[in-house]
């Protein structure tokens, strides 16, 4: 009985990790442009927004958590600058300006026409104040969001599949469209909250599993408890791709971050879809305040040597932050994609290798990382 509580907790630790402001809009994205393949999109986006990501807290695992010793693997130096690189995308200069924009497309639709600067420089003024209560406000607002944005997301689900027809499939494209999902799950980047954010769930799992329990034993509960992280993400996926798929003519002039608005009114009208808005302008505050906390504590310890105050840091990674937003959801993916293209493989590799090298003492690491590097760096020229 304790096992599968332990199981059960940890799997939906796992989801809970992953389960972000991006995760709201990419699939949608990849339905929107499927062309009625959804289901190979569907299961591009699976294979990177989900297989990987769980692949990487299993490498974690394997190093305790301990992201400097895997990252050691390729280099000296590699701990500092893959950290300072991997943080920055997913800090100012990626995800947390993107939580701000999706966060600004819900609002559109309660407050429209509402310019995105003046949203941005508000939420950036919130995040400043309240990252520093961060233990005490984000626990607060993850055990509050998380049922009730669930429970939208399952309302809107329902209400769209059933009140809509899934569209029929084109003769041509489905590559395409299973390369597209394969791309967007990129834009995830799960894979590199596995890498810094697993520490958690190790921990947990660790924990709840009892000091006597073996190494062989945590790794089991570990493939069980992904079973049922990967299996509500994957599940999730799912459903907004074939939702995409469904309204890809509505969607065709809506901005991504306001499709799961656009759908919340379509499916449940127009006084229930502010709720929805709502709960998804409070995830990506939440999600904004821990990776603000993330990016600003590496730029005073580990770049400044802590010369830098605290709230000087916060204040110079919400500036960051505020200039990236203002490029708009689209634009900040039209750069951080092509990047993503590039180092997503490669830290596949260094996972995979990072796995092999704790089991079997897998030694050469460093020249498949940078070969992978060097391949789709030429590959995308």
């Amino acid at each position: 009985m304790k096992n599968k509580m332990v199981i059960f907790s940890t799997g939906l630790a796992m989801f809970s990790m992953f389960f972000g402001s991006g995760n709201l809009v990419f699939p949608l994205l990849v339905g929107q442009m499927s062309e009625g393949h959804y289901l190979l999109a569907g299961l591009g986006i699976v294979l990177t927004g989900v297989l990987v990501p769980f692949l990487g807290i299993l490498a974690m695992l394997f190093f305790k958590g301990k992201t400097e010793e895997l990252f050691s693997l390729i280099g000296k130096y590699a701990p500092f600058w893959l950290s300072l690189i991997c943080l920055s995308i997913m800090g100012p200069f990626g995800v947390l300006a993107r939580c701000i924009t999706v966060a600004h497309g819900a609002f559109q639709l309660i407050v429209p026409n509402s310019p995105l600067w003046l949203f941005s420089l508000a939420g950036c003024g919130v995040i400043f104040v309240l990252t520093v209560k961060k233990n005490r406000i984000v626990p607060m607002l993850g055990s509050l969001l998380t049922p009730f944005l669930l429970a939208s997301l399952a309302a809107i689900m329902v209400c769209g599949l059933y009140y809509t027809d899934l569209p029929v499939t084109e003769t041509k494209g489905s590559w395409t469209s299973f390369k597209t999902g394969i791309f967007q799950g990129y834009q995830t980047m799960d894979l590199l909250a596995a890498f810094f954010f697993s520490t958690f769930i190790i921990n947990h799992l660790q924990k709840r599993a009892g000091p006597q329990s073996d190494p062989v034993q945590i790794v089991s509960i570990f493939f069980r408890s992904s079973l049922i992280g990967a299996g509500l993400l994957s599940f999730i996926y799912g459903v907004l791709v074939a939702l995409g798929a469904m309204y890809a003519p509505m969607l065709a002039n809506v901005p991504p971050q306001e499709m799961l608005g656009f759908v919340a009114q379509q499916c449940l009208g127009s006084l229930a879809a502010p709720i929805v808005c709502a709960s998804v302008i409070l995830a990506c505050l939440t999600t904004a305040i821990v990776l603000t906390s993330l990016f600003a504590d590496f730029l005073r310890k580990e770049v400044t040597q802590r010369k830098l105050p605290h709230t000087a840091s916060l204040a110079m990674t919400l500036a960051f932050a505020f200039g990236t937003s203002t490029l708009e959801f689209s634009g900040i993916a039209r750069y951080i994609g092509p990047l993503l293209e590039v180092m997503y493989p490669a830290l596949i590799v260094l996972a995979v290798l990072g796995i092999l090298h704790k089991l079997w003492g897998w030694r050469s690491v460093r020249m498949p990382f940078a070969a992978t590097l060097a391949l789709k760096f030429l590959s995308g020229l």
